[in-house]
Order: C-alpha cells, then sequence, then structure tokens
C-alpha cells in the first residue's frame, strides 16, 4: 500500500477522516494504515490524531516530494515518473543511468541536495538544500546538430516561471537565466546519439530559491523577492512551462522557441566575449540561429558562428 493512497484521500477531504474509513476506501487493515501515517509523519507531514475522528492532514513539508510534485501538476508529459532523492551525488547522473536502462520519457530525478553537482564544462554546482535541482529525460525525434536547441528551450521555460513568480528573468546565452544580472539558474544538457538520431538528452536545471548563494556572483529567488518562496509551486511551473514549451517544439519547430529566446535574451546587442576553443571573440551579440549558435559581429563587420563556449557580457569592446 502506498503512502501516496493515504496522502490523497486525506488531501481530498480536507477534514478528519477515520482510520476505518482509509482501511476500507484502501482494503487493509487499521493496524497497517497507522504505520502509513506514522512513516508519513517522519516525512515531515504534519497530521492531527483524534481518537474519534481519525486523521487530519494540517501541514505539507518543505519537500518536492513526489506526490506533492504530482498532485495537481498539469502536464502532458514532464513529471509522469518522478524519482525525489533526499540526498543524491548528481541528478543529472542517475537520469543518465535510467536513461541508458530505458526509463520512459518525461521522467523527472528531483534532489533536495546534491553533492557532487554538474555544470558546464565539467565544473562543480553548489546545490544545497532549498534550491530545485532536477534533471528531465527527453527523447526528441531531431537532428543530433539542432540538439543545442533543447537548451535555449529550457531556459525559455525557466524564464517564464520566474517572470510569474514576479522576478525579471533574462537570458544569458548559452545556459544560464539571471536576475539583476546575477545568476539564479544553470542549464546543462547531454546527450546520446547515433550518427542521424538522437537517443536520449538529459537536460539539467539547477535554481537557486530559498538556498544559500554568495550574492556577489548569483542571487535567489528568496534574495530578489525578500521572502521564503514556495519551491513546490515554482517546481510545479517550471515543469509546466517544459512540458508546454517542449509539446510545441515537437509539433511546431523550433521557430517558436526561439521567438521567446530572444525576446528574453540579454546578451542579444551587447558586446561580448565568448571563450571558444581556447579562442576568445569579441564582438556585438547580433543573433541566435536555428540551431543554437551565438551569430557575433567582429570588429571587421564579419559574423562569427559560435556553437559554444563561455560567455562574458562587456560594456564595450574598448580594452
Amino acid at each position: 500500500m502506498a503512502k501516496d493512497e493515504i496522502l490523497r484521500l486525506l488531501r481530498e477531504k480536507g477534514d478528519y477522516v477515520s482510520g476505518e474509513q482509509m482501511a476500507e476506501a484502501l482494503g487493509v487493515s487499521r493496524a497497517a494504515i497507522w504505520k502509513q501515517v506514522q512513516a508519513l509523519v517522519r516525512d515531515g507531514y504534519e497530521i492531527e490524531s483524534h481518537q474519534n475522528k481519525g486523521y487530519k492532514l494540517t501541514g505539507i513539508p518543505d519537500k518536492l516530494y513526489p506526490f506533492e510534485v504530482r498532485y495537481g501538476l498539469q502536464t502532458r508529459l514532464i513529471g509522469s515518473k518522478i524519482v525525489h532523492f533526499n540526498v543524491t551525488g548528481s541528478t543529472h547522473l542517475v537520469a543518465r543511468q535510467l536513461a541508458e536502462r530505458g526509463i520512459e520519457e518525461g521522467t523527472v530525478v528531483i534532489a533536495e541536495t546534491q553533492t557532487r553537482g554538474k555544470g558546464r564544462l565539467g565544473r562543480k554546482w553548489s546545490a544545497r538544500q532549498g534550491g530545485i535541482w532536477m534533471t528531465v529525460v527527453l527523447k526528441p525525434k531531431i537532428d543530433p546538430m539542432h540538439a543545442a536547441s533543447i537548451t535555449l528551450m529550457a531556459a525559455v521555460s525557466v524564464t517564464k516561471a520566474l517572470r510569474e513568480l514576479g522576478l525579471e528573468a533574462v537570458i544569458k546565452w548559452p545556459n544560464d537565466v539571471l536576475v539583476n544580472g546575477k545568476k539564479i539558474c544553470g542549464i546543462l544538457t547531454e546527450m546520446s546519439a547515433e550518427t542521424d538520431m538522437v537517443n536520449f538528452i538529459i537536460l539539467s536545471a539547477g535554481i537557486n530559491v530559498n538556498n544559500e548563494v554568495p550574492l556577489d556572483i548569483a542571487t535567489t529567488a528568496r534574495a530578489e523577492l525578500g521572502h521564503k518562496v514556495d519551491r513546490l509551486k515554482l517546481a510545479q511551473s517550471i515543469l509546466e512551462e517544459l512540458d508546454e514549451d517542449y509539446a510545441t517544439l515537437r509539433e511546431q519547430g523550433f521557430t517558436p522557441i526561439l521567438w521567446n529566446w530572444r525576446r528574453y535574451s540579454d546578451t542579444l546587442g551587447r558586446p561580448v566575449e565568448v571563450t571558444y576553443q581556447g579562442e576568445a571573440i569579441r564582438g556585438i551579440a547580433q543573433d541566435v540561429d536555428d540551431a543554437g549558435s551565438l551569430l557575433v559581429k567582429l570588429a571587421d563587420g564579419s559574423v562569427r558562428k559560435i556553437v559554444s563556449g563561455d560567455c562574458i557580457h562587456l560594456r564595450s569592446l574598448k580594452n
């Protein structure tokens, strides 16, 4: 018997539910109900127990448990299966292992804390309690050359969710979301592919919500808004935006996603320096093409296409 079934009964009732009623509904003994209720209390749920009335759910923990994330989640694909850890090394690594074993598309791996969070180019990503650290398994039918579109799509999804929260989020190419010039979210994608087809893409996002970060270089939703943020609602919002954007990508292609990316971009029109394959390239960021590459206009008037790299926003191109 799953604890989820008891939670659903308590949620739907919104009041006391007798142990006898739950036992009858689930086809188990009252003793089994009591044991599961105690397990829920250990998980952090606040449940009142009354001898003549039964059990009443009065509070939920600040945890991204699968039941809580799925409860009220309006998605078609993303979040169909959710794997949760209180602590894990890396949700990215776990999701990759699951994908290699054939886990279904849309599976989400979430952790409260990561001990070996991974960023671009193998960099360590701080992932302490209070943030949203999650990875999604996708299996898009796209050319491997266009896999970068998934990164840009995810940036759009996160940006929209943060804006719904009241934050003026913008996108920095290739994989960051900023608020007031500071990083609030990093995105990492990794692909497994054949010559002409994608097997799967592992999409990870780390969002600073209520966690502690060095505020000179990064920020959090809590720091920007001045109050604690409901991580559960934000996680659901991100998954719903991602589900919608992924459906758009599959049904209409990258064009509408790219339109939104340009709309929210903080990189386009700026002087930038991009380090690509050991070379520092300076110029004005003009556009992003259909493959997600950054087009930079150089001092001589030529345009350089940059597939990937570290991008720094400059105040000017003067030394």
